[in-house]
């Protein structure tokens, strides 16, 4: 799967060693933290869905990835008080100056634009001005041209770092705060992202990325044909485990990421076999393969 970036950022973002909370919006299932986490070189705690770090996954994945769970009240009212300690770790993060990334809108849902935001962000920065943590939040946009496959754009946008202190300064409480808060960090990342009722601001949106060029689109549609016998069959499982979720684009991502090199040498096996004596040719065109898909990226 080849995604076509913009990114923009600017140095600030870089600085190592500062306690900073990404808030990003959530639109392509676990695309969206892999796209954003393989831009930075700080490195990040994800939270996540706790009821997807639940039991067996509960105990393997936060092994493998940095992710801190987050219950919502729709698991269930008892799960709520593990927050308290996600929260505890988060600011174990920062006192170690390290970055943790929030969905602020706290639901995945295959669209473009800014969905309303819950307070679960606020609260965790309304805690942290508690504490007196020199916290930076910086609002991020992650767009993309389709959720149907390959072939996408995607454009990364990080925004200014909110100067929320004000809010918090102000408030009279810590639901005055919520309120403001959100509202403020919600225009920041709209900021970073298509606005659908805005007339041109999509061709606007991706006027950062090159136009393919006539030997690209050619080299797309070459590689399209050829590689249809590995795709349809990794597009027709992606459907069948995802049906009626938005994590098709995600998992045939993974498929596709997964049964690409055994699709490769399988090929090449199956080429050496029936063509021996032409050995070098088969590996030669099998090798072609990645190359005109990178080609038509």
């Amino acid at each position: 799967m080849v995604l076509r970036k913009g990114f923009e950022s600017q140095q600030i973002h870089e600085q190592p060693l500062r306690p900073r909370l990404y808030t990003l919006n959530h639109t392509n299932s676990f695309l969206d933290p892999v796209l954003f986490a393989v831009q930075r070189r700080q490195p990040l705690y994800f939270l996540a869905r706790g009821d997807v770090l639940y039991g067996f996954a509960g105990g393997i994945l936060p092994r493998i990835f940095p992710l801190l769970p987050v219950w919502r009240r729709r698991e269930g009212q008892a799960q709520l008080k593990g927050n308290y300690s996600t929260f505890e770790r988060c600011f174990e993060v920062w006192k170690q100056g390290g970055a943790v990334v929030i969905f602020s809108e706290g639901l995945c849902v295959n669209r473009v634009g800014l969905k309303p935001l819950l307070k679960g962000t606020a609260r965790l920065v309304w805690q942290s001005y508690e504490r007196g943590v020199d916290l930076e939040v910086v609002p991020v946009g992650v767009c993309y041209e389709h959720f149907n496959g390959t072939g996408k754009g995607a454009r990364v946008s990080l925004g200014a770092p909110l100067e929320w202190r004000n809010f918090a300064q102000c408030a009279s409480s810590p639901a005055h705060f919520y309120q403001s808060f959100n509202g403020a960090l919600a225009s920041a990342m709209a900021d970073c992202m298509v606005d659908p009722e805005e007339t041109g601001s999509a061709a606007k949106f991706w006027s950062v990325l090159p136009p393919r060029r006539a030997w690209q689109r050619m080299a797309r549609l070459l590689s399209t044909v050829l590689h249809f016998p590995i795709a349809a069959p990794a597009r027709l499982l992606s459907r069948t485990l995802t049906h009626g979720t938005v994590h098709f684009d995600s998992v045939y991502f993974v498929v596709l990421m997964l049964a690409y090199p055994f699709s490769l040498l399988l090929l090449l096996v199956v080429g050496i076999g029936f063509f021996p004596a032409h050995a070098l040719a088969v590996c030669l065109c099998v090798g072609l393969l990645p190359v005109i898909a990178w080609m038509g990226r």
